[in-house]
């Protein structure tokens, strides 16, 4: 536990001045990474000890759930009926329908997927409030569908509030692996913790 807080004070003092540490300058997300089998106990920090860290030093915390994002998403889309009744479709064929429809750049609205565009909405909504800082939970709801390291390098360069990820998996420098059970993927420009 006290691992995970140490990782949580680093990842909250660097969300602070992120530009500081490199010479080229960060957009202000970082990623805390834990292991799979402690993912109860990193939800039940949230609330007590992130939100009483992110508050000390001086961050206002608003909680986002990509269960939520994703959720939303699946329920208010044109095929939810189909996702949801047809008997007929297989468990995966729905999956890859869903996954297909978010990362699919011909049924968005706008120039960037459903998923990126929840979190700069979020992102509008906290930006004007005290000194925000989003932090980010249950992204095993976003597997199979899509995998945040696409949904961030389409939004990196947009993000202004501070963003803390909390992971499940293992990181190596800036390489992560989901759940332990994707290959290392390096392809992030965020730092881990």
């Amino acid at each position: 536990m006290r691992h995970y807080e140490e990782k949580i004070d680093r990842a909250l003092d660097y969300l602070q001045s992120p530009g500081l540490l490199n010479a080229t300058g960060d957009h202000p997300v970082c990623y805390v990474t834990y292991d799979v089998a402690d993912a109860v106990r990193i939800q039940r920090m949230i609330d007590t000890d992130i939100r009483a860290k992110a508050a000390h030093v001086g961050f206002d915390m608003y909680l986002v759930s990509l269960k939520d994002i994703v959720s939303d998403f699946i329920k208010n889309h044109d095929y939810y009926e189909t996702w949801a009744m047809e008997e007929d479709i297989s468990e995966e064929e729905i999956f890859q329908s869903i996954s297909q429809a978010l990362q699919d750049n011909d049924s968005w609205t706008s120039d960037i997927d459903p998923i990126s565009e929840a979190i700069l909405t979020k992102q509008e909504e906290v930006k004007r409030m005290g000194n925000p800082v989003l932090v980010f939970h249950d992204l095993e709801w976003l597997h199979p569908f899509d995998r945040i390291g696409r949904i961030e390098a389409l939004i990196y360069k947009r993000i202004q509030v501070p963003m803390l990820i909390l992971y499940p998996g293992e990181s190596q420098g800036n390489a992560r692996t989901f759940l332990n059970i994707y290959p290392m993927d390096g392809n992030y420009r965020s730092k881990n913790f």
